[in-house]
């Protein structure tokens, strides 16, 4: 388990807020949950997002979905740190996450509003990391604690996500983000927990020495300094990749 952290006040008062919002359009709300940095450490009002699972009793029409996705929307703008990052599932997806569906995503940031009803689509394998950080660390914003909500999700399943968020890291997102990413992936690969981003970094730090990539990425992530060139940060997740998909590279690689 990760050590316990101090949840920031205002974004436990902006999740109250969006909990109120869903229960006067979904009265089958069954939980509202605060995830990621904010419950797991490591929060930055400037560099992180709110990240919040909501679960509802049963599925509703592509209508519903909209109108959900809409009613949070009108939320945002009172949304510390840099954005909201949201989906609502069913119940029968919080107790297997099986393919992934979704009633609607919620994104939003300085330059972007999304709103993605979950009707007719194919399902996101995001969910699976999603759930398995619920199940062990969620702050239940409204409804029961996410443990009895939220059925384990299996170690291999998560790792194969870390897997495959690590290949759409080196795509699409920071190198910092890429490289902190890749430690915590290694640490779950070796001791079966999930952490934030700056734990895991700060966990390879603690087993590999001051690692320059790795130092970079915290600093980064921590005070807002320059972080890793691309060109180390891709070497660096290209090993770790290797190492959780089994190809042969040793945490004493990367």
């Amino acid at each position: 388990m990760v050590t316990e952290v101090h949840v920031p006040p205002d974004v436990i008062g902006y999740v109250a807020e969006v909990s109120a919002v869903l229960i006067g359009v979904r009265p089958d709300l069954i939980g509202v949950y605060l995830h990621g940095s904010a419950v797991l450490g490591g929060f930055n009002a400037d560099r992180s997002d709110v990240d919040v699972l909501a679960v509802v009793a049963e599925q509703g029409t592509e209508g519903d979905q909209q109108a959900l996705g809409e009613a949070v929307v009108e939320t945002t703008s009172r949304c510390p740190g840099t954005g909201l990052e949201m989906s609502v599932i069913t119940a029968a997806t919080a107790a297997d996450v099986g393919s992934c569906p979704f009633e609607v995503h919620i994104r939003t940031s300085a330059t972007e509003t999304a709103v993605i009803p979950g009707a007719g689509h194919a399902g996101d394998g995001d969910l699976v990391l999603h759930c398995a950080v619920c199940r062990d660390h969620a702050l239940a914003a409204w409804g029961p604690p996410a443990y009895e909500v939220f059925a384990p999700v299996p170690a291999d399943r998560v790792r194969a996500a870390m897997v495959s968020e690590l290949r759409w890291a080196l795509d699409h997102a920071s190198a910092t983000y890429a490289v902190l990413n890749a430690c915590r992936a290694l640490r779950f690969a070796a001791d079966g927990q999930l952490c934030s981003k700056l734990d895991g970094g700060r966990w390879y730090q603690d087993l590999h020495g001051n690692h320059a990539v790795v130092t970079a990425a915290i600093a980064r992530q921590h005070d807002g300094l320059p972080g890793p060139t691309a060109p180390a940060a891709t070497a660096f997740v290209a090993a770790a990749s290797d190492r959780l998909a089994g190809r042969g590279a040793h945490a004493d690689d990367v």
